[in-house]
């Protein structure tokens, strides 16, 4: 298995197990649900994910960029979860960002060649994420990080393991 292989693979498995969890939230109060007052809640988790891969894409892949303005605001580094489902995107819009966004950070790997992965990040780069690589590597742990804090909203509505 090449290591493109191997990113893709693990993309795929990350993202398919926040899919999963993200299902099991049905209802506004489900998706604003926060274990303790400082916990993200699942719709900022999913807002935040997909928000970073369009991060990740803007750093490697200018030109697939869209604009995240507006979803900085809500998801961003530094922002806090507000229990207010009307200040948010619907979740339906919010897992169409988080398909897209994927679906442009997997078209960006797909242009790239072996090679490619040890490349240096562009200028400005965070210095914890020094070649292409690391960056799909942190894609990849970003997404468990934050599907686990969603993990603790789904088991706080008293909802069995999704992995059981």
């Amino acid at each position: 298995m090449t290591r493109k292989e191997f990113i893709k693979e693990a993309l795929d498995f990350s993202r398919g197990f926040t899919n999963q969890l993200l299902d099991k939230f049905e209802s506004d109060s489900d998706w604003m649900y926060q274990a303790h007052p400082e916990a993200n809640h699942a719709m900022w988790c999913a807002g935040h994910l997909a928000l970073t891969d369009d991060w990740f894409v803007s750093t490697l892949a200018p030109d697939k960029a869209i604009d995240t303005t507006e979803a900085q605001k809500l998801f961003g580094s530094g922002t806090k979860p507000v229990n207010d489902a009307a200040i948010y995107p619907s979740p339906k819009e919010v897992r169409k960002r988080l398909d897209e966004g994927r679906a442009r950070l997997l078209s960006v790997l797909d242009g790239l060649s072996e090679a490619d992965l040890d490349k240096p990040t562009p200028e400005g780069t965070p210095e914890f994420l020094p070649t292409v690589e690391s960056v799909f590597k942190l894609a990849t742990f970003h997404e468990g990080l934050h599907a686990g804090q969603a993990t603790i909203a789904h088991r706080g509505l008293g909802r069995p393991p999704i992995m059981g």
